[in-house]
C-alpha cells in the first residue's frame, strides 16, 4: 500500500488502495485528482477514550495531555506523498503483528481509511500503571506530565498498513512471555502491536532522590507482540 520513497517520505496511490487518513499538515504533494477533507477519529471528540467520565473528563484529559491530533482523509485518484518535519518514517503491516497497534498520537503519520481507528484511554488499557476509573486516569495523567506521554493513545486495527514517525528512525523489539520484559525510556516509546501491556515504573526512592538522572521513569513492556522505539528521546 504505502511505498517508502526515502527515510522520511512515503507515497500511496489512493486510486488503487482507496482513501487514506493522515495527520493534518503531513501531505507534501500529490499528482492527480485528490480531495482532502477533515476526518474525525472515533473517540477523538469530547468524552471519547475515557469511559465513565463523560464529555468533561474527555475534554479536560485531552487539554491536559495535549495529544489530540487533527487528521485529514484523502480521496480520489492520484498519488499522494506524506512526510512530517523531516522525521523518519516506518511502515507497519498490521497483518504481520496481530492486527492491532497502539501508537502515540503524535507519532501516527498515516493509515488506510479501511482500518478501524479510535482514541483510547491509557488507563483503561492497563498502560501507564494507572489502573481503571477516575483515580487511575488521574495517576496516568500525572505519569504523562512526568514522562511526556499523555492519557490517551490511538489504536488502529484491521488488515492494512500504518505509517509511524520516529526521530532517528524506528526499530522493533519483540516482546514474548518466554523472554524478560522490555524496558523502554517513555520518551523513546512510539507504540506497541499485538497483546503488549505497558506499565510505568519509577526507579526513585528516598535513598536515591536526585541521583537517578533522566532514567527515573521507565516503561516496562510485557506480553506478546512488538514494541516500537525511536532512536532518540526528542519529542514531536
Amino acid at each position: 500500500m504505502f511505498t517508502k520513497v526515502n527515510s522520511k517520505v512515503v507515497s500511496v496511490d489512493i486510486g488503487r488502495t482507496g482513501p487514506v487518513v493522515a495527520r493534518k499538515g503531513a501531505m507534501l504533494f500529490y499528482k492527480g485528482e485528490v480531495l482532502f477533507q477533515p476526518h474525525q477519529i472515533a473517540g477523538g471528540g469530547m468524552g471519547g477514550g475515557m469511559p465513565g467520565m463523560g464529555a468533561i473528563g474527555g475534554m479536560a484529559g485531552r487539554m491536559l495531555a495535549g495529544e489530540h491530533e487533527s487528521t485529514m482523509i484523502a480521496q480520489g485518484n492520484g498519488e499522494v506523498h506524506y512526510g512530517y518535519r523531516g522525521i523518519e518514517v516506518h511502515i507497519v503491516d498490521l497483518g504481520q503483528v496481530g492486527g492491532t497497534i497502539r501508537v502515540e498520537a503524535s507519532r501516527l503519520l498515516a493509515y488506510g481509511a479501511n482500518l478501524q481507528a479510535s482514541v483510547v484511554s491509557v488507563a483503561s488499557q492497563g498502560g501507564g500503571g494507572g489502573g481503571g476509573g477516575l483515580f487511575g486516569a488521574l495517576r496516568s495523567a500525572a505519569a504523562g506530565v512526568v514522562t511526556g506521554q499523555g492519557m490517551f493513545t490511538t489504536q488502529v486495527s484491521g488488515p492494512g498498513q500504518v505509517v509511524i514517525l520516529g526521530h532517528g528512525g524506528v526499530f522493533e523489539l519483540e516482546v514474548s512471555p518466554q523472554k524478560p520484559p522490555v524496558t523502554v525510556d517513555p520518551q523513546a516509546f512510539v507504540g506497541a502491536s499485538g497483546q503488549v501491556t505497558t506499565t510505568l515504573r519509577s526507579t526513585v526512592s528516598w535513598r536515591n532522590v536526585g541521583r537517578t538522572g533522566g532514567e527515573a521513569m521507565q516503561l516496562e513492556c510485557a506480553g506478546q507482540g512488538v514494541v516500537y522505539v525511536q532512536a532518540s528521546e526528542e519529542k514531536l
